[in-house]
């Protein structure tokens, strides 16, 4: 208990400050959809699609190629799903003005819960299990169709690969769900030897703020003594073209009494202008992959207003693409869905 006070007086005291900077190039901004939040609120996914894509007018839309919606049975490979969505896209781009495009997830771990998605076929939801059933020839079959299916399309910009794939993340059906690193070198690999004109950007968290990321990454074993690291951003910016960070100021996961939803905006923007200038260094882009865009489920300290001044902050810095979190609750709260707009008006102006 000591040393987690310790940690966190550290990061209060070294981690509070903000600077100012030189307003950067406006990024690419959208968000992400998943279907399955429409199948679960008994709406079409198709319908929500197109109303987000005509209120928003996104740059990009991140859209998952889930493994267990794509081969629910072994050696049956259905895209349906997927084409469905991008047509939904192709439609919207014949009357906007300025054209959106996709960002496509693949791997057994994809966003949105429960994180791994992986068909009930392919055996238990744990290491090493997991790994086994991805060295298949069924699992490389859809991860190898996926990629030569999309890489072609006028509509796609970059690719996904897994989620958050150095991260734990616990829930109720799986257990640890970690991809090995073995298994994501060969899958960016793969993506580079079979489409070498996108991207393939790699996505996880980083610590409370930006002096726990800088004592992960060069005195990890006195961090370590400390209480711990969070989130895997060198390794992720390692892996990729890009790195994604996931960034949530307000919710249980990360929710703590000593720090408001201000001062955490605060340190994640100071996080954003470290990875920024680290990939940007080793000529990487650096992404904002999931920006808090709603409250985090029945929670109500996350407010519109906060949207907006974490916008403001983040377009300050080096990003060259940002999606938002949250299409659900737009989608059921036009006041929600208005501030988004906003937001990301704010995010690329110049």
């Amino acid at each position: 208990m000591k040393s987690l006070i310790v940690l966190v007086c550290i990061a209060c005291l070294l981690g509070s400050e903000t600077w100012a900077q030189p307003q950067s190039d406006p990024p690419l901004v959208g968000f992400s959809f998943s279907p399955n939040l429409s199948e679960w609120a008994g709406r079409e996914p198709d319908a929500d699609l197109r109303r987000l894509l005509t209120e928003t007018h996104p740059d990009l839309v991140r859209l998952p190629i889930y493994w267990d919606a794509v081969q629910s049975s072994p050696g049956v490979l259905d895209f349906t799903s997927i084409d469905e969505l991008l047509e939904v896209v192709a439609e919207h781009n014949k009357t906007s003005a300025d054209p959106t495009r996709v960002v496509l997830t693949i791997g057994a771990r994809n966003f949105l819960y429960p994180e791994l998605h992986q068909p009930a076929w392919a055996g238990p939801r744990e290491q090493p299990y997991i790994n086994s059933s991805q060295t298949g020839s069924d699992y490389r079959a859809y991860f190898e169709t996926s990629i030569t299916r999309y890489m072609d399309s006028p509509l796609l910009y970059a690719w996904q690969v897994e989620n958050e794939p150095f991260d734990l993340v616990h829930n109720d059906i799986t257990a640890d769900d970690r991809i090995s690193a073995s298994q994501l070198t060969w899958e960016i690999d793969r993506v580079h030897e079979l489409d070498p004109v996108h991207d393939a950007v790699v996505t996880t968290y980083n610590g409370w703020n930006v002096t726990i990321d800088m004592m992960q990454l060069y005195a990890a074993p006195v961090l370590a003594r400390l209480g711990g690291s969070s989130g895997h951003p060198e390794e992720a910016l390692q892996a990729g073209d890009a790195l994604g960070l996931d960034l949530y100021v307000d919710g249980p996961p990360i929710k703590a009494d000593f720090a408001t939803v201000g001062l955490r905006t605060v340190w994640k923007q100071q996080a954003v202008d470290f990875w920024a200038n680290r990939a940007h260094g080793m000529g990487k882009d650096f992404w904002i992959a999931e920006m808090q865009a709603a409250p985090w489920g029945d929670e109500t300290s996350f407010t519109t207003s906060d949207l907006l001044k974490g916008a403001a902050d983040y377009r300050r810095e080096p990003v060259d693409v940002v999606l938002m979190w949250g299409a659900e609750t737009w989608l059921e709260d036009p006041i929600w869905l208005s501030a988004v707009t906003r937001a990301m008006d704010l995010m690329r102006s110049k």
